[in-house]
């Protein structure tokens, strides 16, 4: 491996090293990384043809585009008049130490091909044609340190224009190191972990994604690559606000302290249309539980507190958070929940996207709950009835 360059990407305030590796150096941390994290394992299928060009053309020695990964979490040193070999030696060190804080931001099937190219050649025992392939050399851009607002910044930017991939699965690449470990009484699973009951303070990991990605886009609705990148601003202002604090790691516990208490307020009431009336179908959801624990309302509330944050009419997460606790019904709590569920079925029967539709009254929901300028704040029957008139008012 060779450090060609060392440079500083002021926008996103991290270092950018630039280095040349061997195929063989490369494929040994490369196939750590794609292990490590499943996530990043998808390919393109559209283009087999044109990468199955690129792996000959790779065989017999051509050039490609730099191929750029991000080391998150850990910081490198870089000593001052530092002696390129020397550096290029403690780094290739760190690098191999640290292939499970490692993410590929632009080149996932260039290096893909590279692996295919490879076990071609290993099928066919030639030793005088792996040996060439190996010593074929690429060059890689290694961002230093970077935080996980300027890891989606630069995948962004980085992809524009290629092979699509979404906004929210880039999330979810980003923050799949939360699914290692469980924090502040918090688990977050997989699909496949999904089979059995949820215990208290589990939630799906990727409808946690879908309510983050709401926060970060300002929408409870679907995404892609271009809403974020026509607005930069808001950008700016996530990467301010991210250097204080993991803003995911907020949202998760904002939306788990939620949990609690309507699980608290609610106790163990459970809807019976024997007892409460007929709906046009299935009820929304039989409890405070089941109501509050779907996509539709994690998407709600983070479209809901992004509005409220860009509004100025609340300072952010921790404010929220410090407020839950206030949380109450001012009428009787099993009325104020079967009117909910009455008011989620009026909607399913006249949407015309009945999911989207779902979102859009959870985000004007939250929004009554914690605008402190409206007199639904913090008062759940009001937040109820409030949301279902600027639902109609909009729909």
């Amino acid at each position: 491996m060779e450090i060609t360059s060392i440079l500083e990407d002021q926008r996103i305030k991290s270092h950018n090293i630039s280095v040349e590796f061997e195929f063989k150096e490369y494929l040994e941390i490369a196939d750590n990384i794609l292990n490590n994290n499943p996530f990043q394992r998808q390919r393109v299928k559209s283009s087999s043809s044109v990468y199955s060009l690129l792996r000959d053309d790779l065989k017999v020695g051509c050039i490609i585009p730099p191929i750029v990964l991000a080391i998150t979490q850990k910081q490198f040193l870089i000593p001052q008049n530092a002696n390129k070999k020397e550096l290029a030696k403690s780094f290739e060190a760190f690098i191999k130490s640290n292939t499970s804080n490692i993410l590929i931001l632009d080149g996932l099937q260039r290096t893909y091909t590279i692996i295919d190219a490879e076990e071609e050649l290993l099928r066919n025992v030639d030793k005088s044609a792996i040996n060439h392939f190996h010593h074929n050399r690429l060059r890689c851009e290694f961002y230093l340190g970077i935080d996980k607002i300027g890891i989606l910044y630069r995948m962004l930017t980085l992809n524009t224009g290629q092979t699509p991939m979404s906004v929210r699965h880039q999330i979810e690449i980003l923050y799949s190191d939360y699914l290692n470990h469980a924090t502040d009484g918090i688990r977050l699973i997989k699909e496949i972990d999904e089979k059995g009951p949820r215990k208290k303070g589990e939630y799906s990991f990727k409808e946690i994604i879908n309510g983050f990605t709401s926060y970060l886009m300002r929408d409870y609705l679907t995404f892609d690559k271009t809403d974020i990148l026509g607005n930069i601003k808001s950008l700016e202002k996530l990467s301010k606000e991210n250097n204080d604090y993991d803003i995911f790691q907020k949202y998760t516990m904002c939306y788990h302290n939620l949990q609690i208490k309507f699980q608290e307020l609610a106790g163990n009431w459970t809807f019976d249309d024997s007892e409460y009336g007929q709906l046009s179908g299935p009820a929304y959801g039989k409890n405070a539980i089941s109501i509050f624990d779907k996509s539709q309302s994690m998407t709600g509330l983070g479209a809901a507190i992004g509005f409220l944050v860009d509004q100025e009419l609340i300072d952010g997460f921790d404010d929220v958070i410090s407020n839950i606790s206030e949380i109450k019904f001012t009428t009787e709590i099993s009325s104020s929940l079967i009117d909910l569920l009455f008011k989620l079925d009026d909607i399913r029967k006249y949407a015309p996207k009945i999911g989207n539709a779902q979102r859009a009254y959870f985000y004007y929901f939250f929004r009554e709950l914690f605008n402190k300028a409206g007199d639904s704040y913090l008062v759940v029957n009001l937040a109820i009835e409030n949301a279902f008139k600027r639902y109609r008012q909009n729909a």
